[in-house]
């Protein structure tokens, strides 16, 4: 028997073992007490795993282990987060294909973690770059795409000059991408989406349910930003929504978008509207016929409704009239949508649930069943419907104020979480890049804000909204009518107004807003004040809980007098009833960016036809392959569109001018599901230098899994949601809050039973070297190699446990691993040179207590901890003179999950049988841990300065003066003790 522990042999001795015996492989539908425990999966994007890997998978291990040795059947596996930059990156750097790279870099990676000894289900891994894998990233996006949660669009986007990429707001720190700390700019781009916003609340209430740290889920509620307010409609004077123009029937060059300040227009070739769309005049007819829009107001207000829900589902509303009893459309759209089912459905659906909303109908119905249309197609017959619109209202000898779409004045609605303020307001500001502000600027003002606007497209978000930046901006020309006192306001565009939070436009209120004064300063607009505070002073809400405010309202009509609160609820319920606004729930979170102009990454099934209108690629063809004839060097343009491989592909199997995306997927779609993607009974495989399966062409594929889920219904209601997943606190407001929209979606598609993926989290702290984050892309990493070669990997998983509490972390040194070392010897020679003697009755009470405290702390993740009370056990053993095989083999069971693989070299030589990891966790008697004396702390001024033991039954004089006899309590009270306060048996408290 060898009288030192030998790690590199018992390691590699117990490895092999365990794989032999298929210890840590799950049965998934035969498992009784399913345990789920998850870390998040790395990025194969260097050649090695580093220390800040160990501290990750290392410490999660044990705490697995803990829990299948409660008698869990415990189920944790690994995979790779293969696609995207980090990896695609370290492609470029070192000249290799990133599919070569990656697969080399995953294999190097699995030695590493076998080597680490965790209990991973090696036949349940998965490999995100994997067409097997990215399979199903595809169908994911085909689930949101047929659910109406993904749309494309063009817009402004951060866009990372470095990395040569789109960047979703989540990946952009104080102005600078979170990967390579380059300054992102804004950039238009068209680019596909992920409706997020639509699970706004929900993300949010769901917080309620889970266990997860206090402060990520404040980060997440602070992401999402629900804010409280109201929505004012500002009028702009002497601005008419116009007629949008005609098909041109014989062109195709148009402009959808484009208004027309009169009817005469019209007959201009270069503004109508592209000839592949349909036109159709609609009646729509109130439920039972009723007389729904008799007053002004209604007929404004369902004319206004109907336009933004048109706009909404891409439905161009060139003129509308409401009657009484029936409005009239003269629409446009795409030829191959259906007129029925889409179209009328959608104008119908959503104008009904606002309007009805809005004026709080009595009736459930707006509109009936019936409808009239023709179609319209001819320049003549939509001229003549044209003008039977617009002239229906007076035939039928009823004023047209308010009842024709092209006469109503331009609105600009503005969010306020104050507006108890209205009347304060001497300015409205706008958004540079807000849609219609071309409309709005006067020839007088034209070049001053395009000039304007240029220059704010080349500052970042954070650069515009920053505090201390002067505030600035240009008038439009354009005056907006104030809904209450009637008077011209002057609108102006200033870019510290951004489109990605309300509405784009803001209502100045200098007396009220720190950044509204330094603007009004500037520019030399009236402070008028409209509340106070108790005191009856004016104050600025930056620096106040607007939602709990005391105050009340001053100079504001009506509504003088009234508390802030009280003036808030009434001034919204009069601009409701105006229809000049309503109460609104507003959230700062954003749709999520999903392209990425990148090759390494899951290409977006999506094809064009000639027209270009996209269409998903049907799931038989799916894995939509990565072509490999392409430069993946980034150049701010996918460099997949130079594939001919991939055009070839696609007119081979759609037609001749068809087209494909060129766009990958962001990587956080990969991780969004990859939860319910470890529980599929045939896993994911490794392999990533080969892009294609076997099986591979370019028509049908032939798919490994069922196609109508990714997951057996059966397994994921089991399994999910996992018990417990431990990851980095930096992904709070990306990679978790992406999992939790993506599983909330599939709950409702059908397809999972769950809405919530993590019932329990836990962040690692980070390890840092010199004080900075250890990072590939930094290159300051430290590599455990070394010291696993040299210590043994338990050794040095112990050494990263015991640096301190595993929720914080450290800055890496290694001074400290030869004492770890020293235990894992003291241990080996302790428990089986001494199993046989005759043990000391004070250490089974010391056992005991050694089992209480190893079970809590292991329970709370205090690592630390636990292996400071295991080696104050094995010091005591030492002295006592040596360990019974009973006690020896419960401190083995204890050292377990800390030290697998010399805990399991100690059960064989102990003579027990099977593994160690399959013995039930020993349990305390707590007659046995009673102890006779106490540890009391003492405090001076609040804060501790030291402890002693006492007998348990020390009175409080006593204790009071054993306190003040402390060598380090003497020099903080020499000035004299005011105040003395004992807490029995637990602390004494000293004021001076």
């Amino acid at each position: 028997m060898p009288a030192e522990f030998d790690p590199q042999a018992i390691e590699a001795k117990w490895q092999k073992k365990w794989e032999e015996a298929r210890v840590f492989e799950i049965d998934f539908k035969n498992a009784k007490n399913p345990y789920y425990g998850l870390v998040m999966y790395p990025y194969p994007s260097g050649d090695k795993l580093h220390v800040g890997h160990w501290y990750n998978f290392g410490p999660a291990d044990s705490y697995f282990r803990f829990q299948k040795m409660q008698g869990k059947d415990v189920f944790t596996p690994m995979g790779f987060d293969a696609f995207g930059l980090p990896a695609e990156n370290y492609a470029i750097k070192t000249g290799t294909p990133p599919f070569k790279s990656t697969a080399k870099n995953v294999e190097t990676m699995i030695k590493q973690l076998k080597r680490m000894g965790c209990m991973y289900d090696w036949s349940k891994t998965l490999n995100t770059s994997a067409p097997s894998y990215y399979r199903w990233t595809q169908w994911l996006f085909l689930q949101m795409l047929k659910n109406d949660l993904a749309y494309k669009k063009e817009g402004n986007v951060n866009f990372c000059p470095s990395c040569q990429t789109v960047l979703a707001n989540e990946q952009v720190w104080d102005g600078k991408c979170e990967r390579c700390e380059s300054e992102v700019s804004q950039k238009p781009l068209t680019q596909w989406y992920w409706k997020i916003t639509n699970y706004s609340d929900q993300l949010l209430k769901g917080l309620k349910k889970i266990d997860w740290p206090e402060k990520t889920k404040m980060m997440q509620r602070n992401w999402i930003g629900r804010s409280e307010g109201a929505d004012v409609r500002f009028e702009i004077v002497d601005c008419q929504r116009g007629v949008i123009g005609p098909i041109n029937w014989s062109s195709e060059d148009a402009d959808v978008s484009r208004r027309f300040k009169s009817p005469a227009n019209i007959t201009d070739n270069d503004a109508r509207i592209h000839s592949r769309m349909r036109t159709v005049h609609l009646v729509f007819t109130p439920y039972n016929r009723m007389h729904a829009f008799d007053e002004y107001i209604y007929a404004e207000s369902i004319l206004r409704i109907l336009d933004d829900v048109a706009q909404r589902h891409d439905i161009v509303v060139h003129e509308a009239s409401a009657m009484p009893e029936h409005v009239h459309l003269l629409v446009s759209f795409a030829q191959d949508r259906h007129l029925e089912r889409d179209i009328v459905k959608k104008l119908k659906g959503s104008s009904a649930r606002e309007f009805l909303q809005d004026d709080e109908w009595d009736s459930n119905h707006l509109w009936g069943e019936g409808k009239h249309f023709e179609d319209v197609d001819s320049e003549q017959q939509f001229t003549k419907v044209l003008k039977y619109i617009q002239e229906n209202p007076s035939k039928a000898h009823i004023d047209p104020k308010a009842r024709i779409l092209s006469k109503l004045n331009l609105v600009l609605d503005t969010f306020t979480t104050t507006v108890d303020t209205i009347f304060g307001v001497t300015f409205v500001v706008i958004s540079p890049e807000h849609p219609n502000l071309e409309e709005l600027v006067t020839e007088e003002h034209k070049n001053d804000v395009t000039k304007y606007k240029k220059e704010a497209m080349s500052k970042t978000e954070i650069d515009r909204i920053a505090e201390n930046r002067e505030k600035t901006g240009v008038p439009t020309g354009s005056f907006v009518i104030h809904p209450f006192t009637d008077e011209k306001i002057p609108l102006w565009v200033a870019d510290y107004v951004l489109m990605s939070y309300g509405t784009g436009v803001v209502m100045g209120v200098p007396a009220h807003d720190q950044r509204d004064l330094d603007f009004a300063k500037k520019y030399d607009f009236p402070v008028v004040q409209s509340i106070q505070n108790e005191e009856k002073e004016s104050f600025v809400y930056d620096d106040v809980d607007k939602y709990n405010v005391k105050g009340e309202i001053v100079d504001s009509g009506e509504f003088t007098g009234m508390s802030i609160q009280d003036g808030r609820k009434k001034i919204t319920g009069t601009l409701a009833k105006m229809k000049k606004g309503k109460a609104k729930i507003q959230f700062k979170i954003r749709d999520w960016t999903l392209s990425r102009q990148r090759y390494w990454g899951a290409l977006i099934p999506i094809v064009y036809d000639p027209d270009g209108k996209p269409h998903p690629v049907p799931e038989e063809h799916l894995p939509w392959l990565l072509p490999t004839d392409v430069e993946f060097k980034p150049t701010g343009t996918s460099p997949i569109a130079g594939s001919k491989e991939l055009k070839e592909r696609v007119e081979k199997i759609f037609g001749k001018g068809w087209t494909p995306e060129v766009d990958t997927m962001d990587t956080f779609v990969c991780s969004s599901f990859y939860q319910f993607m470890y529980l599929s009974t045939d896993g994911y495989g490794i392999k990533t230098n080969n892009l294609r399966p076997p099986q591979a062409d370019y028509g049908r594929q032939e798919n490994q899994k069922p196609k109508n889920n990714l997951v057996d219904p059966e397994v994921e209601k089991k399994w999910m949601p996992v018990d417990m997943y431990i990851g980095g606190a930096e992904h709070a407001c990306m990679h978790l809050i992406y999992a939790r929209f993506v599983t909330m979606a599939l709950k409702d598609f059908g397809y999972v039973s769950v809405d919530e993926p993590f019932q329990a989290l836990i962040h690692q702290g980070i390890i840092t070297n010199d004080g900075a984050k250890m990072s590939k892309s930094k290159g300051n990493v430290v590599s455990p190699d070394a010291f696993v070669e040299k210590y043994g990997s338990d050794v040095f998983r112990m050494y990263l446990m015991f640096m301190g509490p595993f929720t914080e972390g450290g800055d890496w040194n290694d001074t400290g691993i030869k004492g770890i070392s020293r235990f894992a010897q003291k241990a080996y020679k302790i428990i089986i040179q001494n199993k046989n003697c005759e043990q000391d009755k004070s250490l089974t009470a010391g056992l005991h207590v050694a089992i209480k405290k190893v079970t809590e702390d292991v329970e709370r993740l205090h690592f630390n901890t636990a292996i400071s009370a295991l080696m104050e056990f094995l010091n005591a053993c030492e002295k006592l003179g040596g360990i019974d095989e009973d006690s020896a083999k419960t401190f083995t069971k204890l050292l377990a999950p800390l030290a697998p693989h010399l805990s399991e070299e100690l059960w064989e030589k102990l003579g027990g049988k099977g593994f160690v990891i399959e013995q039930q966790w020993p349990t305390f008697d707590p007659k046995l841990i009673k102890t006779d004396t106490i540890t009391i702390a003492v405090q001076v001024n609040g804060k501790v300065r030291g402890e002693f033991e006492a007998p348990a039954d020390i009175s409080e004089a006593d204790a009071i003066a054993q306190a003040k006899e402390l060598p380090n309590v003497v020099k903080f009270i020499e000035g004299g003790v005011k105040k003395e306060i004992y807490v029995k048996g637990k602390l004494v408290s000293l004021v001076v």
